[in-house]
């Protein structure tokens, strides 16, 4: 009994000379030395094969011997087939029932290889088809994608394929992505940052707010992109609509809104401070169109004179943070016996202080809060912008010795970053004035009033006052 093994050479594929270039720009060394791992195997799996087909000891006993030879050389035969199975994965112990050696496709790779390996029918591939098929499986595992994968296919070894051609074959040997393994769900949310996330939804905050108070609550610093996927694992909206939901119905939507107005003196609010305040103070949560529509209906006279009032606003340059500082005193609670002063950068629009006193008059009260911001910040603007003053005379001394001192410049230029403006003209902190006088001042002066109609505060008693 003769029994001889046939197999067929596995030309290899020449590869252009640059291999010693760099695969792609982004991937780091550990993977470019993955690749040359898998290079090198490739080509020593072909030409283990050449060198098995040319070799004579795999060739068996001739035909003159006996039957106990031929029954030695069997058994014999039969271990150099196993050992060489369990050694060279391109080797099969049963050639009769699975076919060729080299029909055994090599397309699966990671820790559930004998699945996938089941799962994908086995294919007459050339030797060339088995190679492309052994890199592009190695390649998806270390995380390529299309692109990537031709690109890396023709610099580093030397093999020229289209997209539609990688598309096609990924599809017949199961390569796809839609294929393979799906990875395992992402853990839960650890319970701080679930709870830190829940209350900052319910407080009614932005993207950057929740970020921010999740950075301070918790410590764990993340990405705007990685708050949204917290927002979806806790099924959250940052717009939602809870009339559209049934969770509330128009008439307690108008009830909220005539509370606010009323019970909150928020008689000037527009749509848009509206819907914060009832995010806030009522939990309720609609479009901005509905509210607008419920204050037209409520008050239309107010919301018509508020269109009327719409200007074109100049434009206000700044180079960045710190380079213009905007001060100024605000008055409209003097008869209560309430001054303010307040500092705002007028890049950031960041109000960087706000001091309350019985005057805001005393120069010597302006420069020290001036100092107070100026350690607390650790340096000095390069301009600080404020009305003609006289209470501006000992912030102006201190701006101008500072900047000399230490900017290293002389006293004409020094002179020049302390800027005297009329109080119209000083914008930005003006604005603020405005929204305090909105949001703020009706409310103190009334909760005052009230103490005093009730007998509870006495406006000339000092120690009260």
């Amino acid at each position: 009994m003769e029994m001889t093994y046939q197999q067929e050479t596995s030309p290899t594929i020449s590869s252009h000379s640059n291999d010693n270039q760099p695969l792609i720009s982004h991937q780091d060394t550990s993977e470019e030395s993955d690749l040359d791992t898998l290079d090198s195997k490739s080509n020593t799996d072909s030409s283990n094969n050449n060198s098995r087909t040319n070799n004579p000891d795999h060739s068996h006993t001739d035909s003159d011997s006996d039957s106990d030879s031929n029954s030695d050389s069997d058994s014999d035969a039969d271990s150099d087939s196993s050992s060489d199975s369990g050694s060279d994965v391109l080797t099969s112990d049963d050639s009769e029932r699975s076919g060729s050696d080299d029909e055994k496709s090599i397309t699966s790779f990671g820790p559930d290889s004998e699945g996938s390996a089941d799962e994908t029918p086995e294919l007459n591939l050339s030797p060339q088809d088995k190679r492309l098929q052994y890199l592009v499986s190695s390649l998806i595992s270390l995380g390529y994608k299309g692109p990537a994968i031709i690109k890396t296919l023709y610099e580093k070894h030397g093999i020229q394929i289209s997209p539609r051609n990688l598309t096609r074959k990924r599809k017949e040997w199961a390569l796809r992505q839609c294929d393979l393994q799906k990875s395992p769900p992402p853990p839960p949310l650890s319970p701080p940052v679930r709870a830190s996330v829940l209350s900052s939804h319910a407080k009614g905050m932005n993207l950057k707010e929740i970020q921010a108070r999740l950075t301070q609550e918790t410590g764990v610093d993340v990405t705007i992109c990685t708050v949204q996927s917290y927002l979806r694992k806790l099924n959250l909206k940052l717009l939602p609509n809870d009339l559209s939901d049934g969770r509330i119905t128009m008439e307690k939507v108008f009830e909220a809104i005539n509370n606010a107005r009323d019970c909150l003196l928020q008689h000037n609010t527009g749509y848009r401070r509206m819907r914060i305040i009832l995010i806030r103070q009522y939990n309720i949560r609609i479009p901005r169109q509905i509210i607008y529509n419920v204050l037209k209906e409520i008050d239309p006279e107010g919301m018509s004179q508020r269109l009327r009032q719409a200007c074109k606003r100049r434009v206000y340059r700044t180079l960045g943070p710190n380079h213009i500082w905007a001060c100024d005193g605000h008055d409209k609670l003097k008869r209560l016996g309430i001054t303010i002063y307040g500092f705002i950068d007028a890049w950031s629009r960041k109000v960087l202080g706000m001091f309350v006193h019985v005057t805001n008059n005393n120069p010597q009260h302006i420069g020290l809060y001036f100092f107070h911001l100026v350690s607390k910040v650790g340096g000095i603007p390069l301009k600080v912008t404020s009305d003609y003053g006289t209470e501006t005379v000992e912030m102006a001394v201190h701006q101008m010795s500072l900047s000399h001192i230490y900017a290293g410049i002389s006293k004409e230029e020094a002179e020049k970053r302390m800027h005297f403006t009329k109080s119209t003209h000083n914008q930005k902190i003006e604005a603020l004035w405005s929204q305090m006088m909105k949001q703020h001042n009706r409310s103190i002066k009334h909760n005052i009033m009230t103490e005093i109609e009730n007998g509870t505060y006495d406006p000339d008693d000092h120690t009260q006052k």
